[in-house]
């Protein structure tokens, strides 16, 4: 029998010590993409290989559910449902609605506060704000303050302020402001404590139709951007003074969704109009690609916890809301290859009749251990490899009016572009 001196033991364990620690193993990110479709009245939900694995039936519950969000936990949902004026919260695990609050007419977006205590209200039609109180616990919801921005003594002239109808909003980091696009041009800073306006941009400052509202990964901006079937434009406001640090064209029509990616180095932004995807660099602002096509009326986006897609929800043909032309003809979610650009995959919603998806959101189960992150259009000044034609973007735009840009849907050019 060999016999292990302490000479012996001692090596080993030096030889032990000296050897790198077990590389964790490697894990996939886990999530749910959660979609409302306001055409139907339904919430569908996908796992990350693009599979349906439910469906909520919004039927009895709040007609054309719009905006769809989760709480920075993911544990609970809120969904403005625009036809009936009311927001619907939903448990993310059970799927079950636990409470549907009535708000003001066509509740449009319902973000919840970064505090988890309350969720802030565009109630776009009804031209107000309603601040609703969270406490899961007991499942008890109540409106506990609304702002009628029809009365703020600073929205009052109508050169600046045409209307008062609040669109998209998001909150600074600590949840003490919110920052509130105005439909008809403009935006304000509410002070969420009080629920008063403490600054306000005009149309001069903020085009109309102006959504796209986010905070910055770290917390220092909030982005916002406007557009319609003839522009598209990005702002940026540094949430310490509030003032407007950026404005800039975007690079596509009609300017909506977006996401950062989840290194906070990029936001990809979709343009409904001219059905492209742009991406800003967020420490230059400026456009460094572009993919000129991810099919019809892209409209609002998220990108996955391991950075390796984007989702886009893409309009139907006979849209259920909007105040000008945002019909598409490829309905359901476009997939987008954060690395390249490229769209990897649809899900198609042609056969659901009456269709119109719109809110999107992630449900994270496990953000993973690995990162996508390799983007392919680094390579400044650089056209990227292609398949198309090479056609102007005024063309491809001609075409998909003409209902023939979804056949050419493979293959779309991508390019980079130099600082």
């Amino acid at each position: 029998m060999k016999k292990w001196t302490a000479g012996t033991l001692g090596g080993l364990l030096l030889f032990g010590a000296a050897l790198p620690a077990a590389a964790e193993e490697e894990r996939d990110a886990s999530y749910e993409v959660w979609l409302a479709d306001q055409g139907t009245d339904n919430i569908h939900i996908y796992n990350e290989q693009h599979e349906e694995i439910d469906t909520i039936d919004f039927d009895d519950i709040g007609a054309d559910p719009h905006m769809l969000l989760f709480d920075d936990q993911h544990e609970y949902a809120y969904a403005a449902n625009m036809g009936s004026g009311t927001v619907s919260i939903i448990h993310g695990e059970s799927r079950e609605v636990i409470g549907t609050i009535e708000t003001d007419e066509g509740a449009h977006a319902a973000v919840p506060n970064p505090n988890n205590e309350t969720v802030l209200v565009a109630n776009t039609p009804g031209e107000s704000l309603s601040q609703i109180s969270l406490d899961h616990e007991n499942g008890d919801y109540d409106v506990v303050q609304e702002l009628d921005l029809t009365e703020v003594e600073s929205l009052q002239n109508e050169d600046e302020f045409p209307d008062h109808r609040p669109i998209c909003l998001d909150f600074n980091a600590d949840g003490s402001k919110a920052y509130v696009t105005i439909g008809g041009g403009g935006l304000v800073v509410v002070d969420t404590d009080e629920l008063e306006v403490i600054e306000q941009f005009d149309q001069n400052d903020v085009h109309p139709h102006g959504c796209g509202t986010l905070l910055s990964p770290d917390g220092s901006e909030m982005y916002a951007n406007s557009g319609s079937n003839d522009d598209g434009y990005f702002y940026t406001f540094d949430t310490e003074t509030d003032e407007m640090t950026h404005k800039a064209d975007a690079g596509g029509l009609d300017t909506h969704g977006k996401y950062f990616t989840t290194d906070g180095q990029y936001l990809y932004t979709v343009h409904r109009a001219s059905d492209s995807l742009t991406v800003i660099d967020t420490e230059t602002k400026d456009i460094v690609a572009e993919q000129d096509y991810i099919g019809e009326a892209p409209d609002l986006a998220v990108t996955s916890p391991d950075n390796k897609y984007f989702y886009v929800s893409m309009r139907g043909p006979d849209p259920a809301t909007g105040t000008h032309d945002m019909a598409g003809n490829t309905p359901g979610i476009s997939i987008i290859d954060v690395e390249t650009l490229e769209v990897a995959d649809t899900i198609d919603f042609s056969g659901i009749d009456g269709t119109d998806p719109h809110g999107i959101d992630i449900r994270v189960l496990d953000a993973g251990s690995q990162t996508y992150d390799d983007y392919q259009f680094e390579a400044a000044g650089e056209e990227l490899p292609d398949t198309a034609a090479g056609l102007p973007l005024s063309i491809w735009i001609g075409l998909a009016a003409a209902g023939l840009g979804g056949a050419l849907l493979i293959g779309r050019p991508k390019k980079a572009y130099s600082a």
